[in-house]
């Protein structure tokens, strides 16, 4: 393995000649503004996931308490073609959620973001545990030397959000995108395939109405650069 810090002193471990497949889905798959549009009129609601599963690389999926549990993830694994990765997101409160389901079917299950406001102390010993089952990114809406410091010592990447100019970092890197266009949409995925990440990279669209359009041409894209 070899070492590297990028520019921002991240520290992070590679394999030489790795290259990750770069993910790209949208955020949830349960939205009523796809039907119709993405979804046929007539398709059921519990065939949704099915259907999305075979159009799209990978998910974003909302863990949803109390209703999530680890009856979910049998569900998905059953459902989900081979290829299919599922990326979990969870809030930095309901963190301890995603250790109480238990066994995650991998490689299905590729990793977890976890949303929080700011990095504090309630968090770190929840995350250092998870991150000994799944790779882990941290969507931080407030960015600190020192809380960037403390998950890359975890070995804890850091979500990136191109629209905001957050670039990003670890050695599982995820980036979440809303509205888009087809400049800042080149830029993301240029970045993802250029970062170094030994344990996945993402790319997750979060706008229900045009998430899918930008799945489609992200996937082009990266087909085309890769």
């Amino acid at each position: 393995m070899m070492a590297h810090r990028d520019r921002r002193g991240y520290h992070v471990e590679m394999a030489p000649h790795e290259s990750p497949r770069l993910l790209v889905g949208a955020r949830d798959y349960r939205h009523a503004s796809w039907r119709p549009g993405f979804y046929p009129r007539d398709l059921p609601p519990e065939w949704r996931f099915v259907f999305y599963s075979h159009r799209a690389p990978a998910i974003l999926m909302p863990m949803r308490a109390p209703a999530f549990g680890g009856e979910d993830l049998v569900l998905w694994e059953q459902e989900a073609p081979p290829e299919f990765r599922i990326v979990l997101e969870v809030s930095g409160a309901n963190l301890d959620r995603v250790l109480s389901v238990g066994p995650v079917p991998q490689p299905l299950i590729a990793g977890c973001v976890v949303r929080a406001p700011r990095l504090t102390r309630a968090h770190i010993g929840s995350l250092a545990a998870l991150t000994q089952t799944l790779p882990v990114a941290v969507d931080l809406r407030v960015h600190t030397p020192a809380s960037i410091g403390e998950l890359s010592a975890l070995g804890i990447g850091v979500c990136g959000r191109p629209a905001e100019g957050l670039v990003p970092i670890g050695p599982f890197v995820v980036s979440l995108m809303g509205a888009a266009d087809r400049r800042l949409l080149g830029r993301a995925v240029q970045e993802l395939l250029r970062v170094p990440a030994p344990r996945g990279s993402a790319l997750f669209f979060h706008e229900p109405r045009t998430a899918m359009k930008w799945v489609e041409e992200a996937q082009l894209l990266a087909g085309m650069l890769a």
